[in-house]
């Protein structure tokens, strides 16, 4: 397992990361401003620091300067605000690995925590961890869970696929499983023994996605010290991931063209051309054609994306895999967490199977984790689980929430429901964000960014 140190004045946040990560065997020291960072740094090597950009005590700048200095292999991640999110693509330029914007999950955090350490192994080590956390066998179409005909229709369409050189986009809701399906189809086909490249376009700024796909030379920009080798160049040979496609501006669209049609590029910062063979898997849960009309999408790189579709059915859509999904994260977590829950109450997976799940499969493997790291018993009950509405009160056929015949903004309605939670809740800022199935630390988040106030907070300040 690895050693982690937090930064961050938050003593609520630090307790959360702590226990989500030293429950599966990390190792996480917490510091609440730059001094006591400074400490720990003094006894410890860490292969990752996560840093809040505002630090009482210093700043970022110095201390991601203190950490290389310790040891230049540690990975640096920042997490920041809308407010403060300048100060987080500053610390990216001057060394951090990458911005965390607020709010976020801790399995978000995970996945970021995930990508710095095989960022920060040797390339020879890295490569192995790769090998061993990410087995091929997970992305072959049997392994995929479910029995549903709609999911039936996507792996036929995946075996069929794979077995050719085409361009894919996969479309579907957030959460649905794309980057599996891609992983299925590159790992079935004739590219398989090469790298499997996955780029998120939406988690990046625009400022870092060009040098991430391209990669730059020495001296192409302020804190490119060396030159670093982009997404497309490690993907020759195999397949390259482009999630979220329809994040990405006019001009790297421009570049990602070039790269297709005449299949080379440069590095910022260099007049040398590059060749490289990739394979282009693409996927949004964007309407494309939409963002054609309104010139936002360039037309010419969708058809050349566009040779395969692959639609993914939202969860709702496959309510009788609902079930299955549960029972395996529930197996899964538990092995993970060295926890022994035997199964899922009748009554809590009724709960599953009739919540509604805005966030797809993601939404449910979080929920199935969260009720594993918090559950007592040896069965996981409606208790355990916190879901945005509660299903089992509902009178029958009565929508959890209903849409206006007119129509309401989406910020409205979500300002409407967290004043309703709050309500409901006495103004105790923790139990409304159980009824909403979010953290206290999202919740409280919401509540600043939306100017939510209530007397009895003033009174306890």
């Amino acid at each position: 397992m690895s050693s982690f140190l937090v930064v961050d004045e938050n003593e609520a946040f630090r307790a959360d990361v702590f226990l989500f990560f030293s429950s599966v065997g990390h190792s996480i020291d917490l510091a609440p401003n730059y001094q006591s960072a400074l400490a720990w740094l003094d006894v410890h090597d860490y292969e990752v620091v996560i840093s809040n950009v505002q630090i009482p005590g210093g700043d970022v700048l110095r201390l991601i300067r203190a950490v290389k200095q310790k040891n230049h292999q540690t990975m640096v991640i920042v997490l920041a605000t809308l407010a403060n999110i300048q100060e987080g693509l500053q610390a990216v330029k001057n060394g951090a690995f990458s911005m965390l914007q607020a709010p976020f999950s801790l399995p978000e955090l995970n996945f970021q925590i995930r990508r710095a350490l095989e960022q920060g192994a040797p390339e020879e080590a890295a490569a192995k961890q790769r090998q061993q956390t990410l087995s091929t066998e997970s992305y072959k179409p049997y392994n995929f869970i479910g029995e549903s005909e709609e999911i039936k229709k996507v792996l036929r369409l995946v075996n069929r696929v794979a077995r050719t050189n085409a361009r894919v986009i996969i479309l579907g809701e957030t959460g649905t499983g794309k980057e599996l399906v891609a992983g299925a189809i590159h790992y079935n086909s004739m590219r398989s023994d090469g790298p499997f490249v996955r780029v998120n376009c939406a988690a990046l700024p625009e400022q870092l996605l060009e040098s991430e796909l391209f990669g730059y030379e020495k001296g192409a920009f302020t804190g490119a010290d060396k030159p670093r080798v982009g997404r497309f160049e490690h993907a020759n040979g195999g397949t390259i991931f482009l999630d979220e496609v329809a994040d990405m501006s006019l001009f790297t669209q421009a570049k990602v063209l070039r790269v297709i049609q005449e299949k080379e590029f440069e590095r910022i910062g260099s007049n040398e051309t590059r060749k490289v063979d990739v394979r282009i898997i693409s996927a949004t849960n964007k309407n494309l054609m939409e963002l054609m009309k309104r010139s936002l999408f360039r037309e010419d790189l969708y058809f050349r994306l566009n040779v395969v579709s692959i639609t993914l059915p939202p969860l709702r859509k496959r309510s009788g895999d609902i079930e299955l999904l549960a029972e395996f994260f529930l197996k899964r977590a538990s092995l993970e967490m060295n926890k022994e829950i035997r199964g899922i109450e009748p009554s809590a997976m009724r709960v599953l199977t009739e919540y509604d799940w805005p966030g797809n499969i993601r939404e449910l493997e979080n929920t199935i984790e969260r009720a594993v790291l918090l559950a007592e018993g040896e069965m996981l009950s409606p208790d355990d689980l916190e879901l945005l509405f509660a299903v089992d009160h509902l009178p029958e056929g009565e929508e959890s929430v209903r849409l206006p015949a007119e129509g309401i903004r989406l910020a409205d309605a979500e300002r409407q429901l967290i004043e309703q939670a709050l309500e409901r809740s006495g103004w105790v800022q923790k139990d409304a964000a159980r009824m909403l199935g979010i953290s206290s630390r999202t919740l409280n988040y919401k509540v600043k960014n939306l100017g939510i106030t209530h007397s009895s907070w003033k009174r306890n300040r």
